[in-house]
């Protein structure tokens, strides 16, 4: 019996898809945690709308079912690229349908974000090429930055699209803080305007951050930048 304010994800899914950001975090978190038992060679086995549970408090996974035999690394993929299809759109997805358009890398969007979620479900779906588990939480953590970045303005039309998720009263994905963005200067390399303060990750670039120096990163080319005396240099990648 279901503890009072949650349901299953497949009846949730049923008033709609997940608004942008929580599918994506979602997903993130699935994939984060059936990677690790992939990298032991176990399969999770339990990737299912039906077995998964929401509530105020997010999003709540079964113990892993992969010990019955029927279930593979291979398969939880497979079944994971379906439930990330299943959490953007609502529905399966139908053969024969045409892909995802590609992202204009220079214009990040929700749109672009979304359809760049869909391309991925469907490696995933498909176990194209080298797709993992692990792969598909680091393109999603990407991807999650990405839709954290986003103005409000943004995301009219793709915070929302399921009312039960609207009703609940604690937001099911607590929202993490958005780096500020600048666009008084456009990326050295690309020239997009969609340039944002980066996290100081590196020696040179806390060095640089004590000095007020502060460090960018276009999310169109996914390379940092320094801005010194008003201007942004490239800033070469180890």
């Amino acid at each position: 019996m279901l503890a009072a304010g949650t349901r299953s994800l497949a009846d949730v899914l049923a008033s709609g898809p997940l608004p942008l950001a929580v599918a994506v975090t979602f997903a993130r978190e699935i994939a984060s945690r059936a990677a690790v038992f992939h990298r032991a060679g176990r399969a999770y086995g339990a990737l299912a709308p039906s077995w998964i549970t929401v509530g105020p408090h997010g999003l709540t996974l079964p113990p892993p079912s992969g010990a019955s035999g029927f279930a593979t690394p291979s398969s939880d993929l497979r079944d994971f690229g379906l439930l990330l299809h299943q959490m953007l759109n609502g529905s399966d997805p139908q053969d024969g349908s045409p892909a995802a358009s590609v992202d204009d890398a220079l214009q990040p969007s929700p749109e672009t974000v979304r359809s760049a979620a869909l391309r991925l479900a469907e490696r995933c779906r498909r176990a194209e090429g080298q797709s993992d588990l692990r792969r598909a939480s680091t393109e999603l953590r990407l991807l999650q930055v990405m839709v954290n970045s986003f103005d409000p303005d943004e995301m009219v039309g793709a915070a929302f699209g399921n009312r039960w998720l609207e009703q609940l009263a604690v937001p099911a994905v607590p929202a993490e803080p958005a780096k500020a963005r600048t666009r008084t200067s456009g990326c050295p390399s690309c020239g997009s305007t969609a340039v944002f303060l980066a996290h100081q990750l590196t020696l040179l670039e806390k060095l640089l951050a004590v000095v007020n120096v502060k460090t960018y990163r276009c999310y169109g080319c996914c390379q940092r930048f320094v801005r010194v005396f008003g201007l942004y240099l490239p800033r070469p990648e180890n």
